[in-house]
């Protein structure tokens, strides 16, 4: 796979992650009460659905990752075959946008966990956007009365 082939992937499983984060907003909008009585249930509730979105954002990544590298890219670690937890770390530092391993990536797939560190990044930024909507709607209710 080149460089540029890992770009392209890389660009397409992104904007395929990205409309599937749509519309499990959607989801969990359409799910969460509308009406809040103050109690911070609605929050509670969104926060927790967010953080088990993302986790499985990052495990449906790591298995991608996983599949790249044990059929296209098997020499994109320095301790080559990985294990599925390296490859779930690798994939997580980089979603999380920290970008700091001890594992060292070599090759295109390092471009591909670029564009997942940007997906990660632009993801978290949504969902922190979601979380802080609902949060005001809560805490304006609360002022209210």
């Amino acid at each position: 796979m080149t460089e540029l082939m890992a770009m392209f992937v890389g660009i397409c499983a992104a904007i395929l992650m990205g409309i599937v984060h749509h519309y499990a907003l959607s989801g969990i909008l359409k799910f969460s009460p509308q009406r809040s009585d103050g109690s911070g249930f609605r929050i509670i509730l969104t926060f927790s659905a967010l953080l088990l979105l993302h986790v499985l954002e990052l495990v449906t990544l790591a298995v991608f990752n996983t599949m790249v590298v044990a059929s296209v890219l098997p020499q994109s670690f320095s301790n080559s075959p990985p294990m599925f937890q390296d490859v779930l770390y690798v994939t997580g530092i980089s979603f999380s946008t920290l970008g700091y391993s001890s594992i060292e990536v070599v090759g295109p797939f390092r471009l591909l966990l670029m564009l997942q560190s940007l997906l990660g990044f632009m993801l978290l930024t949504w969902s922190a956007t979601f979380l802080y909507s609902a949060c005001q709607q809560v805490w304006q209710k609360a002022k209210d009365d």
